[in-house]
Parts: C-alpha cells; structure tokens; sequence
C-alpha cells in the first residue's frame, strides 16, 4: 500500500464489514439475539439427566433480593396509586351468610356511621334491626372459624413478627446496657410474698375511684395535630426503614417530683411515686406472657413525721416478644419517624408555659455541603448519623386514689402524645398503634393491658378522647383509625375481661395498704409464673445461696424470643363492632361469612308462535273411596321406632355443637 495515501482516521481501520452490523434482530448470527436466548448449561444438564428441580427453586435460589432488606420482594411490582388494602376474606370452605348483599351493605352502612358519629338513614336502621338475630347467631360460628384458622396456621400468620423480634432485641441490649450502668450487681433473695392484685379484695363492697387530678408541669416537646390524620407514606417508609428509626435512644426524662415537693407532700399525708408504667405492671401483670414482670422501688421514712414515701421506678423491659411488645417498636419508630423536619410540628414546654413553636431551620440557612468528602452509603438496617433525635415529653400528673374516707396521694408520670391547638390546652388522651395480625379475617379486640393504658391516660390527662391507630402486620397498611372515649373503653373491659374500674382500683388500694408494714430500704418486685397469685419482694443479700440470684445474670442471660408467646394458648378474637376497611371495600359485616352471589337467571322456552288454543274445561273425576288405614305391621313398626331414635340422636348432636360454642365464646 502506497503510504503517502489517506488511510482516514485510526478508529475506522480494521474494522468488520457494515454488513456485520446490519443484520436483522431475528437472526441467528446477531450478538444481542444470541445473548437474550442462551440457555445455561447448568439448566440444560439437568433437563438432560432427568426430571429438573432448577426451575421449582428458582424462586428462592436465583431470584433477586430488595437491596435493603436483604429479602425476597413479596411482589415485583406494586400500585401505589390504588388506596385498596388488596385483602380478601380468609374464607377456604366457600361458606356463606344467611345475609343477602343489600342486607349486608345496609348494616355496613350502620356501623360505619356509628364510628364516624354520624346519623344513618332509616331503611338501614330496619335492616339492622330485621337482621340482628341471623348475625347474632353467625357471629358463633364465625369466631369459631376464625379461632380454628389461627390455630392451624399461627406460624404463617406470625410469620412478619420474627422482623419486629429482631429489632426488640437490639433494642432490649441497650437497655440492659443502660441498666447495669446505673445499677450494681448485686445479690437479690425473696424477702416477702405479697399477694396479686386479684387477691387483694376488701372484707367491704368498697370501690375506689381517681379524684382531684391535676396536671403539675411538663417537660420537652409536644406535637401538634390538630387533625388526627396518619399518612399511609409514613408506615410504607417504616415498612423498609424499620431498623433504623426503631432503634432509638432509651434514655427517659427525670423524675418530674422534686425532693422539696415530697418532703411538703409527707408533712400531711402518705405519698406514692407511680410511673404509668409502674401503674400498669402492678394491674395486669400476668396476663400476658411479653409483659414486664420486674421492677424497682424504694420506701422512705420522713424524719419528722410518720408518713411514708413508696417511689416506684419504670419496670425493666419485658424477656418475652409478643403482641405488646411489637406494638412498642412500630409506637417507638413512628414516634421517630415523625420527629423529623417537616413531618410535624412541636411545641417547647417550660413548665406550665409554652415558649414558642419549635423553627426548623430553612433549606437556605443550612450550611453547604463538602462535596470533597468521602461517601459511604448505608444499608437501611444500619444506624446513621443523619437521623435527628426524637422529641420527648413527659408530664406530671397528681391525683389521689380514693376508697371511701381513705386516700393515698399519687403521683404519676406520663408522656403526652399530642396537642388539638396551638395554646395547647386541648390534650389528646392516647395515641396507641395496635398491630392486627388476621388482616383478612378483621379488627381484633384490644388486650386488657391496651384498654386499660388508653383508660388511664385518657382519665388523667383530662382529655375528651383518644386515638387508635391499626396497622396490619402483614404489610404495614393503615386498617383503621379507631376513636377511643372512657365510655366505650369501659364497656369492652367490661364485656371481654369482666372488669369494672372501680373494683379494680378498690384492688389497688388494698395492695398499696401493704407497703405500710414493709421496713425502709430499696426492693426489688418480682412477678413469676410459678406464683401466679403472688408479688415476690426482694431485697439485697451480702451472702449467695440457693434461692438468690444476681441482677446482672438476670438481665444478661436472657435472649428474648417468641417461643414462649407462640406455644401459650392466647388468642384475641375478632371485634363485631369494628369495621375497617377491608369490611368497606367488600361490603361485608364484621364477624360474618361472605354473601351468597347471585346465579345466573334460568332461561325460559319460548313459547311456539301460532293459534292460541283455548282448553276445553272437563268434569270433575271423582276420587275413589278410600279404604281404611290398616294397622302397621311388625317390620313397619320396627322401622317407625328406629326413625324416632334416629331423630332423637340427631337433636342431641345439634345441642351438644351449640353447647360448645357457647362454651367456646365464654373463653
């Protein structure tokens, strides 16, 4: 080749042919082609050997994992923009209601009116009434089926809790952590038996009752929602980014009581220092297995007077997962999850007054950025330095506990969960996020432990009505906002736990009688399944022995789990009255078996078209004269008698099915 020739530029020479580069998509010699249809040999091997397994596993052994959870997606794809939950009623034997479609909208109709307060027309109010007998006696059923599907499946329905487990146990280790700090490791043994709360009855029919509340001072911030309204973005952030707010500070606030203030309280009477928390343990310990079952308290003397001081400290966090713990942790991100910038507002308490709404600096008062910096990502599970601190609160409540001409002073701590107005004068009672793990089956009553904590802040805080808020385990969907009011919270403690607020705070008042004969000094209480009629009080021991045991041993040794929540026979039935929005979106009655659909219409023959014929009318045909009844013979006798004992056993089947389930619903 002559070189004095242009040869064009260098990154043209030695190149294919354009011919390479024009070839169809279909074609066999085309790279992209050849690449899209490549069969892995790995695959082709085991077709060739025999019946293959690699496309049954390929689900869980190739398939892609979500990046930040380091899971298998449950859905490749998911609409958002549809507001349907997408939850179906668990319903495998295709049993039906003996309630039609319009019945069922029209009680559907009736309840939702009923929790919204608003008035419902009359033509659902008849329908209501007409159908009350068939849903009371399908409700039986129902909860039975319901009570037999968690049974037979409760490991896939508490399948989603081994998440929150997880969690609860980072979270339980920095707790532990923080204990030991403050408290040496000492060596406990029993002291004294004191008796349960449900043994603690008075010789007298006397009740006691919560009189002359006040709310002393509050400390920290409180959030501002003048509107009850959680955004479903909040709990689908949460559903991925659970780790990371969950895992917050445990530090609390204070005690909010002064050493001036017990010393004046003392002067007069016999006081008591009673966290809500500490409040709550003493009434429902034992009820539930993932509750707190030990706390710290101390009793002092006054030197000037007779009176006693009995402070209680915040019990120790529970060694057991269950309901109430997992509604903790979700309670505990959200709370963090909100207390970012521009999620909501805050108001400064200093003591009684209110400084100012808390300023959030704008985008343009922040400093720049370091672009030089290095850059290390971080997983969602893993802490990061970018997440602000909750804003916390915690207010002072005095009341006295009252039993005929007796009284105890109480004081009592509690957070506030938010403010209706901008004074914040308008306290709203409780906020409680309540897991429901049979999203397709409906709404689950509340334990008593739930009941009663939304009872007592509602009451001591004065306020008009409390919040509830469901969430299903499954996916973290908001099912339904729930308004909660001292009336209706004792209606359902009364009607699930047989329990009325004045005998259990006459209970109470007994057990608190007993501190006045226990000597001064620092106790440990204890709670243990062994003793389920008894309160162990403890107290420090400088020599070891078979019976004691060390604090941090205790604390340490303990792995919390779900075992012990799975293998106890608890459960919570579904509620009758509560309609979500799965009920909504079906048009179906809580605690109700689906409505029958309609079947297509049978098609008539159509008539043959010509001259109408006009039928000729006949005489009547006489009926021939009976003969008559002749005695039954032997065998038709035996047979009438088996038939009647036939019937009678089948109507005592009938009775015994209704005895259990009337014994069923009495659990």
């Amino acid at each position: 080749m002559d070189p004095d020739l242009y040869q064009g530029h260098s990154i043209f020479r030695n190149q294919p042919s354009y011919k390479v580069f024009n070839r169809s998509f279909e074609d066999k010699n085309d790279s992209f082609y050849a690449f899209i249809n490549e069969v892995d040999p790995e695959v082709l091997r085991e077709e060739h050997e025999g019946v293959s397994k690699t496309f049954t596993s390929y689900k869980t052994n190739f398939a892609l994992k979500d990046p930040r959870t380091k899971e298998i997606p449950g859905k490749v794809a998911y609409d958002h923009t549809n507001e349907r939950l997408g939850y179906d009623f668990h319903n495998p034997q295709k049993q039906y209601s003996a309630l039609k479609q319009n019945e069922q909208g029209a009680c559907v109709r009736v309840l939702l009116s009923l929790q919204g307060g608003e008035p419902s027309s009359e033509k659902d109010i008849e329908d209501w009434n007409a159908t009350e007998g068939k849903r009371c006696n399908e409700r039986q059923q129902v909860q039975k089926h319901f009570h037999d599907y968690e049974l037979s499946k409760k490991e896939v329905i508490y399948l989603p809790m081994k998440r929150l487990v997880a969690v609860y146990r980072k979270w339980y280790d920095k707790k532990v952590d923080a204990i030991i700090k403050n408290y040496p490791n000492e060596t406990y043994i029993t002291f004294s038996g004191l008796p349960h709360l449900s043994q603690c009855k008075s010789l007298n029919a006397e009740t006691a009752s919560i009189e002359e509340i006040e709310l002393e001072r509050i400390k920290g911030r409180v959030r501002l929602w003048p509107e009850v309204d959680v955004k479903r973005e909040a709990f689908r952030t949460l559903n991925v980014r659970l780790d990371r707010y969950s895992d917050g500070s445990t530090e609390r606030l204070g005690n909010l009581l002064r050493e001036d203030g017990k010393k004046a309280e003392l002067e007069a009477r016999n006081i008591f220092v009673l966290p809500l928390e500490s409040l709550l343990m003493l009434l429902t310990c034992g009820s539930y297995v993932d509750l707190a079952s030990e706390m710290f308290l101390s009793i002092k003397e006054s030197s000037y007077s007779a009176y006693k001081c009995v402070e209680f400290q915040h019990p120790l966090p529970a060694r057991n997962c269950g309901w109430h713990t997992n509604n903790m942790v979700l309670g505990q991100a959200f709370h963090a999850y909100s207390s970012q910038p521009g999620e909501a507002e805050w108001l400064d308490y200093k003591s009684n007054e209110i400084r100012n709404k808390v300023p959030y600096p704008l985008v343009g008062e922040t400093p720049s950025l370091n672009l030089k910096m290095s850059y290390e990502p971080h997983l969602i599970a893993e802490d990061s330095s970018g997440i602000v601190d909750s804003n916390s609160n915690c207010a002072l409540v005095s009341w006295i506990l009252k039993s005929q001409d007796h009284n105890f002073q109480m004081f009592s701590t509690l957070s506030i969960p938010a403010v209706r107005d901008s004074y914040g004068k308008k306290l709203l009672g409780c906020h409680l996020i309540k897991l429901e793990n049979k999203p397709d089956c409906g709404c689950e009553i509340m334990t008593k432990y739930e009941l009663l904590k939304a009872w007592l802040q509602i009451k001591l805080l004065q306020a008009e009505s409390g919040h509830c808020t469901r969430i299903s385990l499954r996916d973290f969907d908001p099912v339904l906002e729930e308004k909660l009011t001292l009336a209706s919270l004792e209606q359902q403690l009364h009607d699930y736990y047989n329990t009325s607020m004045p005998q259990l705070l006459s209970n109470l008042f007994e057990f608190l009688k007993i501190f006045h004969t226990v000597p001064v000094g620092d106790y440990l209480l204890r709670y243990s399944p062994k003793y389920k009629d008894k309160f162990l009080l403890c107290t420090t021991t400088k020599q070891a022995s078979t019976q004691s045991f060390q604090l941090h041993q205790v604390l340490k040794d303990a792995v919390p789990s779900d075992q012990n929540f799975l293998s106890q026979s608890s459960y919570l039935p579904i509620s009758a009255t509560l309609c979500g929005r799965m009920h909504e979106e079906l048009q179906l009655v809580p605690c109700s078996f689906p409505a029958k659909p309609k079947g297509k219409l049978a098609k008539r023959k159509a008539n043959a078209i010509g001259p109408v014929s006009i039928p000729i009318p006949k005489a009547p045909i006489r009926k021939p004269r009976q003969k008559p009844p002749q005695k039954p013979s032997g065998l038709r006798c035996r047979n009438k008698t088996q038939q009647k004992a036939r019937a009678k056993a089948r109507k005592k089947d009938v009775k015994e099915q209704e005895a259990k389930l009337e014994k069923f619903m009495d659990l």
